[in-house]
């Protein structure tokens, strides 16, 4: 296991290039001029926004550009803050672009009650005075879908001023999690000790050795028992200010709020919910193989992540990789592959870890840069995976772009995360296929079943937390440090049951997950992956004319809603069946398993 590299020494062709968003300080000093004018002749707008259609065009041209400038600026300097978080000049940058954007957003607070004085009868009608107003239709029917939801012009400013306090939870957390963490030195041979980091955490866990997964996993959330109160204060603060705008804008749960955001009904939660407590005994039965097959005595929750058989290809190169990645995806069609060579050849791809790089694996981007991709390559078959899952997220965003208008550019997470699990599936099974000794095959379906683990059972289990924790804090329960860790122990025994050992450590595992500062996010990863394996199996089904549907469904964007675009590759997550066929295949996958587990017994 090699030491981190530091910035400077990694290959600058496998490193993205910021340029293309940026090219240098004076164009950056620019584009915040350019958006602080923007902002300026908004104001003048005051008052006279639906005054007539010019006017109103005259504000949403403006607002159009104030949006897409300051996107760049904001990628730009998140991407290159997370280059190396300990470089306090990019911090610096970072919050001058949140305190421009806070100010931005404070200022022009009066633009929705503005708005909101008007019925939409009457925003209607302008709309149809101007040719170039039509597109806005959709929006603005968006817009006052929530109109009793806002407030006045007053109450909204001050909305804004506290807004700009919050995050604080978030930025703290990252902070503690990962610029300042340090959990110390673990020993992985008599001879061979190395500092465990979250980047080598996931790794280290996979060690044939149990002592070592058992050592790993100790000294990891050591760290995290010994900071286990600060973690505590700054979760309470996120679902204190989860609970303070559920509160102003009068929604009957902090859920329902989320969902209504996206226009995402809450039968979809509640399905999902009761469809993987329905199925809970595949995974059950899956960890109750992987312990047969790893032969402990004794099967810890820091044994689920071992694998059970080495594959064939322990190591890839980038270059074999990206190849590997490439076949997988074939059945979605040569147009798809050439948006996913575009990306690997504009040099927007960072693939290798260094000191202070920011943790795992991202795509990001806005209307007027590329989709930029941030990995932390290491060459197992995990990280081929995170390849073919981010590529999906980029090549996704880059369709859409280029299908919609800026207003409608942008898909909304619950989509995101299709895009990205149909790649991760195709390689999955592509991976399998091709295998031709009966330890590779094990070896795939255990990677399959563990990601159905991860995407499906593990993020339901988290959205499950999410509803605990802010219920609590709805109904005025103490969201102490012993409630919290409680109610997350008690989930872990509701999934698992008696297939693992639950270690105490267990108990602080909440702690280091970031997605529960976006509140209610982790669902969508598990009806993300529940709606990609339907896509799949009519990819690779052959259902007549599929692949050219779900090119149209990448295109979307936000034109419609998102159950409607996902009716549109033959998908309602409001009913049954979705989630009963997905859950059908991953039973077929695990009817394999252990079907080539039993020969293998046999051949002993």
């Amino acid at each position: 296991m090699e030491t981190l590299k530091e910035r400077k020494e990694i290959n600058q062709k496998d490193c993205w290039d910021l340029t293309k968003v940026i090219s240098n300080k004076t164009e950056y000093q620019t584009l915040i001029k350019e958006v602080q004018q923007c902002n300026e002749g908004i104001l003048k707008l005051k008052g006279h926004l639906l005054d007539d259609a010019e006017t109103l065009y005259q504000y949403l041209l403006l607002d159009e550009e104030e949006s897409r400038k300051l996107g760049r600026l904001i990628i730009y300097t998140r991407l290159h803050l997370d280059e190396d978080t300990r470089l306090s000049a990019s911090k610096k940058e970072v919050l001058e672009i949140e305190n421009l954007s806070h100010r931005i957003h404070e200022s022009e607070s009066f633009v929705i009650s503005e708005f909101m004085e008007k019925d939409f009868s009457y925003v209607q009608n302008i709309l149809k005075q101007k040719k170039e107003l039509e597109k806005y239709h959709l929006f603005f029917e968006r817009l006052y879908k929530d109109k009793e939801r806002i407030l006045s012009e007053k109450e909204e400013k001050l909305i804004a001023l506290a807004s700009s306090a919050f995050g604080t939870p978030e930025n703290a957390f990252d902070a503690l999690d990962i610029t300042d963490a340090k959990f110390g030195i673990v020993s992985i041979s008599p001879r061979k000790k190395v500092e465990l980091t979250s980047y080598n955490y996931g790794e280290l866990l996979e060690h044939e050795n149990q002592e070592v997964r058992k050592e790993v996993f100790q000294t990891f959330y050591k760290y995290y028992e010994e900071h286990k109160n600060t973690f505590s204060a700054l979760l309470k603060g996120n679902y204190q200010e989860l609970e303070f705008f559920r509160t102003i804008r009068k929604y009957p749960s902090a859920l329902e709020m989320e969902l209504d955001s996206i226009d995402v009904t809450k039968s979809v939660y509640d399905e999902l919910i009761s469809s993987v407590h329905q199925y809970m005994n595949l995974n059950i039965d899956f960890q109750k193989i992987k312990k047969e097959l790893l032969g402990v005595k004794e099967y810890h929750l820091y044994d689920t992540y071992a694998p059970v058989v080495k594959p064939l290809k322990t190591h890839y190169k980038k270059e074999d990789a990206i190849q590997l990645v490439l076949k997988a995806l074939a059945p979605l069609g040569e147009d798809y592959l050439k948006h996913f060579q575009f990306i690997l050849e504009n040099q927007t791809v960072d693939f290798y870890p260094n000191k202070g790089k920011h943790t795992g694996a991202y795509q990001w981007g806005c209307f007027d840069s590329p989709s930029y991709v941030l990995l932390n390559f290491t060459g197992n078959f995990e990280s081929v995976s995170t390849l073919a899952h981010e590529m999906g997220h980029a090549v996704h965003s880059m369709y859409s772009k280029d299908a919609n208008p800026y207003i409608y550019s942008q898909y909304e997470i619950f989509l995101a995360e299709i895009a990205s699990t149909v790649n991760e599936t195709l390689l999955s099974f592509y991976a399998l296929d091709h295998a031709k000794k009966k330890e590779e095959k094990i070896y795939y379906l255990c990677e399959f079943l563990n990601k159905v683990k991860a995407t499906i059972y593990r993020q339901t289990m988290f959205s499950e937390f999410e509803c605990l924790m802010s219920e609590k804090m709805q109904n005025h329960e103490s969201l102490t440090e012993e409630v919290i860790s409680n109610t997350y122990y008690e989930l872990n025994e509701t999934y698992f049951e008696d297939s693992v050992i639950l270690d105490n450590e267990i108990r602080y595992e909440w702690m280091r997950i970031s997605h529960f500062y976006t509140p209610f996010y982790v669902y969508q990863y598990a009806t993300g992956l529940i709606s990609a394996l339907c896509i799949v199996s009519d990819l690779l089904g052959g259902t007549p004319n599929f692949q050219e549907k779900y090119i149209e469904f990448l295109k979307g964007g936000s034109h419609k809603n998102v159950l409607d675009l996902l009716k549109d590759v033959s998908i309602d997550l409001t009913t049954k069946e979705p989630f009963e066929k997905a859950f059908h295949l991953i039973g077929e996958k695990l009817e394999e398993l252990k079907k080539l587990v039993k020969d293998s017994d046999h051949d002993e």
